[in-house]
Protein backbone atom coordinates (compact mmCIF):
# COMPACT_ATOMS: atom_id res chain seq x y z
CA UNK A 1 0.00 0.00 0.00
CA UNK A 2 0.96 3.05 -0.50
CA UNK A 3 0.34 6.64 1.75
CA UNK A 4 0.59 10.04 -0.17
CA UNK A 5 0.76 14.05 1.54
CA UNK A 6 -0.03 16.44 -0.54
CA UNK A 7 -2.83 14.36 -2.72
CA UNK A 8 -4.69 16.98 -3.02
CA UNK A 9 -2.32 19.55 -4.94
CA UNK A 10 -1.46 19.56 -8.32
CA UNK A 11 1.40 17.04 -8.49
CA UNK A 12 -0.42 14.78 -5.89
CA UNK A 13 -3.43 14.62 -7.88
CA UNK A 14 -2.34 13.84 -10.65
CA UNK A 15 0.28 11.03 -8.94
CA UNK A 16 -2.51 9.78 -7.25
CA UNK A 17 -4.61 9.25 -10.53
CA UNK A 18 -2.19 7.37 -12.17
CA UNK A 19 -0.88 5.29 -9.08
CA UNK A 20 -4.52 3.84 -8.34
CA UNK A 21 -4.14 2.16 -11.91
CA UNK A 22 -1.92 -0.65 -10.16
CA UNK A 23 -1.55 0.48 -6.23
CA UNK A 24 -3.83 0.93 -3.19
CA UNK A 25 -2.88 4.33 -2.40
CA UNK A 26 -4.54 6.13 0.93
CA UNK A 27 -4.25 10.32 1.22
CA UNK A 28 -2.88 11.24 4.48
CA UNK A 29 -4.50 14.20 4.96
CA UNK A 30 -3.02 17.57 7.37
CA UNK A 31 -5.43 18.85 9.97
CA UNK A 32 -6.99 22.05 9.85
CA UNK A 33 -5.05 23.17 12.20
CA UNK A 34 -3.23 26.60 12.49
CA UNK A 35 -1.40 26.74 8.91
CA UNK A 36 -2.65 22.75 8.57
CA UNK A 37 0.95 21.67 9.87
CA UNK A 38 -0.50 18.61 11.44
CA UNK A 39 -1.93 15.41 10.38
CA UNK A 40 -4.89 13.54 11.58
CA UNK A 41 -4.12 10.46 14.03
CA UNK A 42 -7.16 8.33 11.77
CA UNK A 43 -4.68 9.39 8.88
CA UNK A 44 -1.44 8.35 10.60
CA UNK A 45 -3.09 4.72 11.90
CA UNK A 46 -3.15 3.96 8.22
CA UNK A 47 1.16 3.92 8.06
CA UNK A 48 1.13 0.48 10.10
CA UNK A 49 -0.40 -1.34 6.47
CA UNK A 50 2.26 1.09 4.21
CA UNK A 51 4.57 -0.11 2.54
CA UNK A 52 5.97 3.13 0.98
CA UNK A 53 5.08 6.54 1.96
CA UNK A 54 5.38 9.54 -0.91
CA UNK A 55 5.73 13.04 1.14
CA UNK A 56 4.58 15.78 -1.28
CA UNK A 57 2.52 17.95 1.10
CA UNK A 58 4.69 21.34 1.80
CA UNK A 59 4.54 25.20 2.00
CA UNK A 60 5.99 26.48 -0.91
CA UNK A 61 4.63 30.34 -0.51
CA UNK A 62 4.38 32.61 2.29
CA UNK A 63 0.96 32.86 4.02
CA UNK A 64 -1.48 35.17 2.96
CA UNK A 65 -1.99 36.01 6.83
CA UNK A 66 0.47 37.78 8.83
CA UNK A 67 3.02 35.42 11.01
CA UNK A 68 5.58 36.30 13.47
CA UNK A 69 8.34 34.77 11.31
CA UNK A 70 8.39 33.28 8.24
CA UNK A 71 11.49 31.32 9.02
CA UNK A 72 9.55 29.34 11.56
CA UNK A 73 6.95 29.37 9.25
CA UNK A 74 8.88 27.49 6.66
CA UNK A 75 10.61 25.26 9.16
CA UNK A 76 7.49 24.07 11.31
CA UNK A 77 5.23 23.43 8.13
CA UNK A 78 8.23 21.78 5.38
CA UNK A 79 10.55 20.38 8.19
CA UNK A 80 8.57 19.83 11.20
CA UNK A 81 6.24 17.98 9.00
CA UNK A 82 8.66 16.21 7.40
CA UNK A 83 10.53 14.68 10.81
CA UNK A 84 6.69 13.57 12.28
CA UNK A 85 5.69 11.75 9.08
CA UNK A 86 8.88 10.17 9.00
CA UNK A 87 9.15 9.13 12.44
CA UNK A 88 5.71 7.97 12.40
CA UNK A 89 6.74 6.05 9.00
CA UNK A 90 9.67 4.62 10.16
CA UNK A 91 8.27 3.30 13.84
CA UNK A 92 5.43 1.52 12.12
CA UNK A 93 7.61 -0.50 9.52
CA UNK A 94 7.64 1.20 6.72
CA UNK A 95 10.35 0.22 4.10
CA UNK A 96 10.93 3.74 1.92
CA UNK A 97 9.64 7.12 2.24
CA UNK A 98 10.46 9.27 -1.38
CA UNK A 99 10.32 12.92 -0.81
CA UNK A 100 9.63 15.46 -3.39
CA UNK A 101 12.80 18.09 -2.86
CA UNK A 102 13.20 21.34 -4.57
CA UNK A 103 15.76 22.02 -7.29
CA UNK A 104 16.57 24.97 -5.80
CA UNK A 105 18.21 22.97 -2.83
CA UNK A 106 21.12 23.42 -5.66
CA UNK A 107 20.69 27.20 -6.02
CA UNK A 108 18.56 29.61 -8.06
CA UNK A 109 20.66 29.84 -11.13
CA UNK A 110 23.42 28.02 -12.99
CA UNK A 111 26.50 29.71 -14.89
CA UNK A 112 28.91 27.19 -16.69
CA UNK A 113 28.00 24.01 -15.60
CA UNK A 114 24.50 22.63 -14.91
CA UNK A 115 23.30 21.21 -11.32
CA UNK A 116 24.15 17.61 -10.43
CA UNK A 117 23.03 15.83 -7.66
CA UNK A 118 26.94 16.06 -6.22
CA UNK A 119 26.53 19.40 -5.84
CA UNK A 120 27.01 20.80 -2.52
CA UNK A 121 23.69 22.69 -1.64
CA UNK A 122 23.27 26.32 -2.02
CA UNK A 123 19.86 27.11 -1.17
CA UNK A 124 18.63 31.07 -1.48
CA UNK A 125 15.38 31.39 -0.31
CA UNK A 126 13.50 30.19 3.03
CA UNK A 127 11.33 27.66 1.48
CA UNK A 128 14.87 26.17 -0.50
CA UNK A 129 16.51 26.26 2.86
CA UNK A 130 13.60 24.59 4.73
CA UNK A 131 13.75 21.56 2.21
CA UNK A 132 17.29 21.04 2.55
CA UNK A 133 17.00 20.93 6.13
CA UNK A 134 14.34 18.38 6.21
CA UNK A 135 16.51 16.16 3.64
CA UNK A 136 19.37 16.31 6.40
CA UNK A 137 16.41 15.13 9.04
CA UNK A 138 15.38 12.05 6.86
CA UNK A 139 18.82 11.07 6.16
CA UNK A 140 19.53 11.14 9.72
CA UNK A 141 16.28 9.17 10.17
CA UNK A 142 17.13 6.77 7.96
CA UNK A 143 20.60 5.85 9.32
CA UNK A 144 18.92 5.68 13.17
CA UNK A 145 16.36 3.64 11.87
CA UNK A 146 17.39 1.77 8.38
CA UNK A 147 14.36 2.97 6.47
CA UNK A 148 15.38 3.72 3.04
CA UNK A 149 14.99 7.38 1.63
CA UNK A 150 14.57 8.62 -1.77
CA UNK A 151 15.06 12.61 -2.63
CA UNK A 152 13.96 14.15 -5.88
CA UNK A 153 14.77 17.51 -6.59
CA UNK A 154 12.42 18.49 -9.63
CA UNK A 155 12.36 22.46 -10.91
CA UNK A 156 9.27 23.98 -11.92
CA UNK A 157 6.21 21.68 -12.40
CA UNK A 158 3.89 22.28 -15.13
CA UNK A 159 1.04 20.75 -16.70
CA UNK A 160 -3.07 21.51 -17.50
CA UNK A 161 -3.69 22.52 -14.06
CA UNK A 162 -0.30 23.90 -12.69
CA UNK A 163 -0.47 26.90 -10.65
CA UNK A 164 2.30 29.72 -9.64
CA UNK A 165 4.86 31.27 -12.14
CA UNK A 166 4.14 28.97 -14.82
CA UNK A 167 1.02 29.53 -15.06
CA UNK A 168 1.56 33.31 -15.31
CA UNK A 169 3.45 32.30 -18.28
CA UNK A 170 0.61 30.76 -19.99
CA UNK A 171 -1.94 33.60 -19.06
CA UNK A 172 0.25 36.26 -20.76
CA UNK A 173 0.86 33.87 -23.61
CA UNK A 174 -2.45 33.17 -24.37
CA UNK A 175 -3.20 36.79 -26.10
CA UNK A 176 -2.02 38.36 -28.84
CA UNK A 177 -0.89 41.53 -26.92
CA UNK A 178 2.66 42.11 -27.61
CA UNK A 179 5.41 40.80 -25.28
CA UNK A 180 9.38 42.02 -24.91
CA UNK A 181 10.45 38.45 -24.63
CA UNK A 182 11.48 37.85 -27.89
CA UNK A 183 15.32 38.25 -27.73
CA UNK A 184 15.96 35.91 -24.18
CA UNK A 185 17.95 33.17 -25.49
CA UNK A 186 19.10 31.33 -21.71
CA UNK A 187 18.60 27.82 -20.91
CA UNK A 188 16.18 26.64 -18.42
CA UNK A 189 14.46 23.17 -17.40
CA UNK A 190 11.65 22.46 -16.20
CA UNK A 191 9.51 19.52 -15.80
CA UNK A 192 6.17 18.34 -17.32
CA UNK A 193 3.94 17.00 -14.10
CA UNK A 194 3.53 13.35 -15.90
CA UNK A 195 7.33 12.99 -16.40
CA UNK A 196 8.07 13.73 -12.92
CA UNK A 197 4.59 11.27 -11.91
CA UNK A 198 6.77 8.57 -13.70
CA UNK A 199 10.03 9.37 -12.39
CA UNK A 200 8.14 8.56 -8.97
CA UNK A 201 6.48 5.46 -9.79
CA UNK A 202 10.21 4.60 -10.43
CA UNK A 203 11.20 4.92 -7.70
CA UNK A 204 8.36 2.86 -5.77
CA UNK A 205 10.07 -0.58 -6.54
CA UNK A 206 13.44 0.35 -7.53
CA UNK A 207 16.42 -0.86 -5.60
CA UNK A 208 18.49 1.05 -7.14
CA UNK A 209 16.71 4.14 -5.92
CA UNK A 210 17.31 3.48 -2.05
CA UNK A 211 19.26 6.45 -0.13
CA UNK A 212 19.91 8.29 -3.21
CA UNK A 213 19.32 11.96 -4.16
CA UNK A 214 17.92 12.16 -8.17
CA UNK A 215 17.82 15.61 -10.04
CA UNK A 216 14.31 15.88 -12.11
CA UNK A 217 13.95 17.69 -15.46
CA UNK A 218 12.46 16.57 -19.32
CA UNK A 219 16.11 16.44 -20.06
CA UNK A 220 15.38 19.24 -22.60
CA UNK A 221 16.48 22.86 -22.14
CA UNK A 222 14.62 25.33 -23.33
CA UNK A 223 14.95 29.27 -23.48
CA UNK A 224 12.33 31.66 -22.13
CA UNK A 225 11.83 33.05 -25.84
CA UNK A 226 11.07 29.51 -27.64
CA UNK A 227 8.91 28.42 -24.54
CA UNK A 228 6.59 31.45 -24.61
CA UNK A 229 6.45 31.16 -28.95
CA UNK A 230 5.77 27.09 -28.68
CA UNK A 231 2.81 28.22 -25.65
CA UNK A 232 1.27 31.03 -27.84
CA UNK A 233 1.38 28.01 -30.87
CA UNK A 234 -0.08 26.11 -29.17
CA UNK A 235 -2.81 28.33 -27.87
CA UNK A 236 -3.44 29.43 -31.03
CA UNK A 237 -2.04 32.52 -30.93
CA UNK A 238 0.18 35.17 -32.69
CA UNK A 239 3.58 35.21 -31.67
CA UNK A 240 3.85 39.08 -30.96
CA UNK A 241 7.38 38.67 -29.37
CA UNK A 242 9.31 41.81 -29.46
CA UNK A 243 13.56 41.69 -29.81
CA UNK A 244 13.97 43.61 -26.41
CA UNK A 245 17.50 43.44 -25.60
CA UNK A 246 17.50 41.22 -22.26
CA UNK A 247 19.62 43.68 -20.11
CA UNK A 248 16.95 46.29 -20.88
CA UNK A 249 14.19 43.99 -19.65
CA UNK A 250 16.11 42.75 -16.52
CA UNK A 251 17.03 46.11 -15.64
CA UNK A 252 12.68 47.53 -15.99
CA UNK A 253 11.78 44.68 -14.10
CA UNK A 254 14.45 45.23 -11.27
CA UNK A 255 13.60 49.02 -11.36
CA UNK A 256 9.65 48.15 -10.55
CA UNK A 257 10.95 45.82 -7.51
CA UNK A 258 10.62 42.27 -9.54
CA UNK A 259 14.04 40.99 -9.01
CA UNK A 260 12.62 37.39 -8.89
CA UNK A 261 10.47 37.83 -12.19
CA UNK A 262 13.82 39.28 -13.80
CA UNK A 263 15.52 36.37 -12.58
CA UNK A 264 13.24 33.42 -13.65
CA UNK A 265 12.64 34.74 -17.05
CA UNK A 266 16.30 35.66 -18.28
CA UNK A 267 18.66 33.53 -15.94
CA UNK A 268 20.17 30.04 -16.60
CA UNK A 269 18.81 27.03 -14.61
CA UNK A 270 20.58 24.27 -16.49
CA UNK A 271 19.94 20.19 -14.61
CA UNK A 272 21.94 17.51 -15.79
CA UNK A 273 19.96 14.11 -14.88
CA UNK A 274 22.44 11.66 -16.49
CA UNK A 275 22.79 10.00 -13.05
CA UNK A 276 19.09 9.86 -12.54
CA UNK A 277 18.65 8.28 -16.32
CA UNK A 278 21.78 5.95 -15.51
CA UNK A 279 20.79 4.57 -12.02
CA UNK A 280 17.19 4.10 -12.18
CA UNK A 281 17.14 3.27 -16.11
CA UNK A 282 14.90 6.36 -16.58
CA UNK A 283 13.62 9.11 -19.14
CA UNK A 284 11.43 10.98 -19.39
CA UNK A 285 8.82 9.66 -21.56
CA UNK A 286 6.64 13.02 -22.57
CA UNK A 287 8.59 15.23 -24.71
CA UNK A 288 8.61 19.28 -24.03
CA UNK A 289 6.71 19.95 -27.54
CA UNK A 290 4.45 17.44 -26.54
CA UNK A 291 3.79 18.60 -22.94
CA UNK A 292 3.58 22.11 -23.79
CA UNK A 293 0.57 21.06 -26.17
CA UNK A 294 -0.66 19.02 -24.11
CA UNK A 295 -0.92 21.67 -21.14
CA UNK A 296 -1.97 24.42 -23.89
CA UNK A 297 -4.83 22.22 -24.74
CA UNK A 298 -6.32 21.35 -21.39
CA UNK A 299 -5.62 25.05 -20.34
CA UNK A 300 -7.75 25.84 -23.40
CA UNK A 301 -10.69 23.35 -22.28
CA UNK A 302 -10.75 24.98 -18.72
CA UNK A 303 -10.97 28.32 -20.21
CA UNK A 304 -14.00 27.91 -22.26
CA UNK A 305 -16.12 27.24 -18.32
CA UNK A 306 -14.44 30.91 -17.04
CA UNK A 307 -16.58 33.33 -16.71
CA UNK A 308 -16.54 36.73 -19.20
CA UNK A 309 -14.66 39.00 -16.53
CA UNK A 310 -12.49 36.34 -15.41
CA UNK A 311 -11.23 35.26 -19.04
CA UNK A 312 -10.70 39.43 -19.41
CA UNK A 313 -8.45 39.98 -16.38
CA UNK A 314 -5.23 38.34 -17.76
CA UNK A 315 -5.56 40.95 -21.03
CA UNK A 316 -6.25 43.52 -18.59
CA UNK A 317 -3.26 42.96 -16.74
CA UNK A 318 -1.21 43.05 -19.67
CA UNK A 319 -2.96 46.31 -20.85
CA UNK A 320 -2.24 47.80 -17.76
CA UNK A 321 1.64 46.78 -17.58
CA UNK A 322 1.44 48.66 -21.46
CA UNK A 323 -0.43 51.95 -20.70
CA UNK A 324 1.45 52.40 -17.13
CA UNK A 325 4.90 52.28 -18.84
CA UNK A 326 4.00 54.37 -22.03
CA UNK A 327 2.32 56.54 -19.43
CA UNK A 328 5.07 57.21 -17.09
CA UNK A 329 7.66 58.05 -20.04
CA UNK A 330 5.27 60.01 -21.86
CA UNK A 331 3.85 62.37 -19.06
CA UNK A 332 7.28 62.44 -17.84
CA UNK A 333 7.48 66.27 -18.19
CA UNK A 334 4.64 66.95 -16.86
CA UNK A 335 5.39 64.72 -13.70
CA UNK A 336 8.93 66.85 -13.19
CA UNK A 337 7.17 70.28 -13.98
CA UNK A 338 4.31 69.68 -11.74
CA UNK A 339 6.81 68.01 -8.84
CA UNK A 340 9.28 70.94 -8.93
CA UNK A 341 5.77 73.47 -8.43
CA UNK A 342 4.37 71.53 -5.47
CA UNK A 343 8.50 70.87 -4.06
CA UNK A 344 8.26 75.30 -4.19
CA UNK A 345 4.45 75.67 -2.85
CA UNK A 346 3.96 73.08 -0.30
CA UNK A 347 7.80 71.55 0.32
CA UNK A 348 6.80 68.04 -0.13
CA UNK A 349 5.55 66.58 -3.70
CA UNK A 350 4.03 63.04 -2.95
CA UNK A 351 1.69 62.18 -0.85
CA UNK A 352 1.65 58.76 0.08
CA UNK A 353 -1.01 56.89 2.16
CA UNK A 354 -1.91 53.04 3.12
CA UNK A 355 -4.36 52.00 1.09
CA UNK A 356 -6.83 48.59 0.93
CA UNK A 357 -5.41 46.49 -2.23
CA UNK A 358 -6.44 43.04 -3.81
CA UNK A 359 -7.59 40.76 -0.82
CA UNK A 360 -7.57 43.15 1.39
CA UNK A 361 -4.29 43.53 1.81
CA UNK A 362 -2.13 46.86 2.12
CA UNK A 363 -0.30 48.98 -0.22
CA UNK A 364 1.25 52.59 0.04
CA UNK A 365 -0.89 55.11 -2.61
CA UNK A 366 1.00 57.56 -4.32
CA UNK A 367 -0.08 61.46 -5.56
CA UNK A 368 0.49 64.47 -5.76
CA UNK A 369 0.21 66.63 -3.05
CA UNK A 370 -3.02 68.76 -3.54
CA UNK A 371 -3.82 69.53 0.12
CA UNK A 372 -1.65 71.40 2.81
CA UNK A 373 0.88 69.56 4.88
CA UNK A 374 -0.08 68.30 7.48
CA UNK A 375 -4.00 67.78 6.74
CA UNK A 376 -5.33 64.84 8.66
CA UNK A 377 -4.85 61.20 6.66
CA UNK A 378 -8.80 60.71 6.48
CA UNK A 379 -11.32 59.82 4.04
CA UNK A 380 -11.76 62.97 1.43
CA UNK A 381 -15.10 63.61 1.77
CA UNK A 382 -14.12 64.01 5.71
CA UNK A 383 -11.99 66.94 4.26
CA UNK A 384 -12.78 70.86 4.74
CA UNK A 385 -11.87 72.25 0.90
CA UNK A 386 -10.01 75.13 2.57
CA UNK A 387 -6.94 72.26 3.15
CA UNK A 388 -6.92 72.15 -0.55
CA UNK A 389 -4.19 74.40 -2.08
CA UNK A 390 -4.88 76.62 -5.30
CA UNK A 391 -2.68 74.31 -6.94
CA UNK A 392 -4.01 71.28 -5.97
CA UNK A 393 -7.47 72.55 -7.13
CA UNK A 394 -6.10 72.51 -10.26
CA UNK A 395 -4.57 69.76 -9.75
CA UNK A 396 -7.88 67.51 -9.26
CA UNK A 397 -9.69 69.45 -11.72
CA UNK A 398 -7.79 67.82 -14.50
CA UNK A 399 -6.86 64.48 -12.73
CA UNK A 400 -2.82 65.12 -13.01
CA UNK A 401 -2.94 64.63 -9.14
CA UNK A 402 -3.36 60.45 -10.17
CA UNK A 403 -0.29 60.36 -12.28
CA UNK A 404 1.91 58.77 -9.86
CA UNK A 405 -0.63 56.02 -9.09
CA UNK A 406 0.75 54.87 -12.68
CA UNK A 407 3.85 53.72 -10.83
CA UNK A 408 1.43 51.11 -8.39
CA UNK A 409 -0.11 50.16 -11.49
CA UNK A 410 2.90 49.06 -12.82
CA UNK A 411 3.99 47.23 -9.71
CA UNK A 412 0.69 45.24 -9.96
CA UNK A 413 -0.66 47.13 -6.59
CA UNK A 414 -3.40 48.80 -8.49
CA UNK A 415 -5.75 48.55 -11.80
CA UNK A 416 -6.47 51.85 -14.37
CA UNK A 417 -9.64 50.49 -13.77
CA UNK A 418 -11.20 49.16 -10.65
CA UNK A 419 -12.68 49.81 -6.98
CA UNK A 420 -10.89 53.44 -5.51
CA UNK A 421 -8.99 51.98 -2.98
CA UNK A 422 -10.06 52.71 0.54
CA UNK A 423 -8.26 53.25 4.01
CA UNK A 424 -8.05 50.81 6.20
CA UNK A 425 -9.89 52.67 8.88
CA UNK A 426 -13.24 52.83 6.79
CA UNK A 427 -14.41 49.56 8.41
CA UNK A 428 -18.05 49.77 6.66
CA UNK A 429 -17.29 49.90 3.71
CA UNK A 430 -14.46 47.85 3.67
CA UNK A 431 -17.33 44.96 5.14
CA UNK A 432 -19.67 46.16 2.21
CA UNK A 433 -16.99 45.18 0.01
CA UNK A 434 -15.89 42.05 1.10
CA UNK A 435 -19.50 40.77 1.47
CA UNK A 436 -19.89 41.49 -2.30
CA UNK A 437 -16.32 40.32 -3.78
CA UNK A 438 -14.86 43.12 -4.25
CA UNK A 439 -11.23 42.58 -2.87
CA UNK A 440 -10.94 40.03 -5.35
CA UNK A 441 -9.17 42.07 -7.93
CA UNK A 442 -6.83 44.77 -7.62
CA UNK A 443 -8.42 48.48 -6.90
CA UNK A 444 -7.99 50.95 -9.58
CA UNK A 445 -7.44 54.93 -10.76
CA UNK A 446 -10.94 54.87 -12.32
CA UNK A 447 -14.46 52.49 -13.04
CA UNK A 448 -17.90 52.70 -13.03
CA UNK A 449 -18.21 55.19 -9.24
CA UNK A 450 -16.00 57.32 -10.22
CA UNK A 451 -17.83 58.37 -13.91
CA UNK A 452 -20.99 58.13 -11.83
CA UNK A 453 -19.72 60.73 -8.80
CA UNK A 454 -20.58 57.78 -6.57
CA UNK A 455 -17.76 58.79 -3.05
CA UNK A 456 -17.30 57.03 -0.25
CA UNK A 457 -19.48 58.63 1.37
CA UNK A 458 -22.01 56.08 0.37
CA UNK A 459 -20.18 52.71 1.65
CA UNK A 460 -22.91 50.62 0.44
CA UNK A 461 -24.19 52.33 -2.78
CA UNK A 462 -20.65 52.27 -3.77
CA UNK A 463 -20.08 48.74 -3.12
CA UNK A 464 -22.64 47.72 -5.41
CA UNK A 465 -21.52 49.82 -7.60
CA UNK A 466 -18.27 48.52 -8.07
CA UNK A 467 -19.57 44.65 -7.39
CA UNK A 468 -21.69 45.00 -10.49
CA UNK A 469 -19.41 46.99 -12.66
CA UNK A 470 -16.56 43.94 -11.93
CA UNK A 471 -19.41 40.93 -12.76
CA UNK A 472 -19.67 43.00 -16.19
CA UNK A 473 -15.69 43.62 -16.65
CA UNK A 474 -15.06 43.53 -20.89
CA UNK A 475 -12.35 44.93 -22.79
CA UNK A 476 -14.74 47.54 -24.00
CA UNK A 477 -15.94 48.58 -20.73
CA UNK A 478 -12.55 48.42 -19.69
CA UNK A 479 -11.36 51.35 -22.36
CA UNK A 480 -14.40 52.94 -21.53
CA UNK A 481 -14.16 53.85 -18.08
CA UNK A 482 -10.41 55.04 -19.30
CA UNK A 483 -11.64 57.36 -22.17
CA UNK A 484 -14.38 58.61 -20.15
CA UNK A 485 -12.60 59.72 -17.74
CA UNK A 486 -9.91 61.04 -19.70
CA UNK A 487 -13.12 63.29 -21.35
CA UNK A 488 -13.14 64.85 -17.71
CA UNK A 489 -16.50 62.42 -16.97
CA UNK A 490 -16.76 62.21 -13.36
CA UNK A 491 -14.54 63.68 -10.53
CA UNK A 492 -12.75 62.94 -7.51
CA UNK A 493 -14.40 62.05 -4.06
CA UNK A 494 -16.29 64.70 -2.57
CA UNK A 495 -14.65 67.46 -0.21
CA UNK A 496 -16.96 69.14 2.91
CA UNK A 497 -17.01 72.66 1.85
CA UNK A 498 -16.61 75.28 3.99
CA UNK A 499 -20.13 76.57 3.73
CA UNK A 500 -21.54 72.92 5.17
CA UNK A 501 -19.43 73.18 7.96
CA UNK A 502 -20.96 77.09 8.94
CA UNK A 503 -24.31 75.95 8.32
CA UNK A 504 -23.56 72.78 10.53
CA UNK A 505 -22.83 74.84 13.37
CA UNK A 506 -25.48 77.25 12.84
CA UNK A 507 -28.35 74.05 13.14
CA UNK A 508 -26.77 73.02 16.57
CA UNK A 509 -29.01 74.74 19.36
Amino acid sequence: MISITGATGFLGATLTSELKKKYHCVNIIRSQGKFKREFSKEDLASLKKTNVVIHLAACTSAPSTKVTSLENFFYESNVLLTQKIAKEAAKEGVKRLIFISSIGVNGTTTTEKPFTNADTPNPKSLYSKSKLNAELILKYISAQTGMEIVIIRPPLIYGGGSLGKFSQLIKISNSNFPLPFGKIQNKRNFIYVLNLTDLIINCIDNPLAANQIFLASDNEHISTTRLLRKLRQFLGRQNNLIPLPKFALEKTLKLIGKNEIAQSLCSDLQIDIEYTKLTLNWSPPISVDEALKETASVWLAKEKDLEPANRFRYMIRLLDIFFAFAGIILSFPILILVWMIIFFDTGSPFFCQTRVGQRQRLFTLIKFRTMQHGTPSVATHLVNDNKITPFGHFLRRTKIDELPQLWNVLKGEMSLVGPRPCLPSQKELIEKRASYGVFKTRPGITGSAQIQNIDMSTPEKLAITDAEMLANLSLRNYFYYIIQTVLGKGSSDKIKTSTQNISCKRKKP
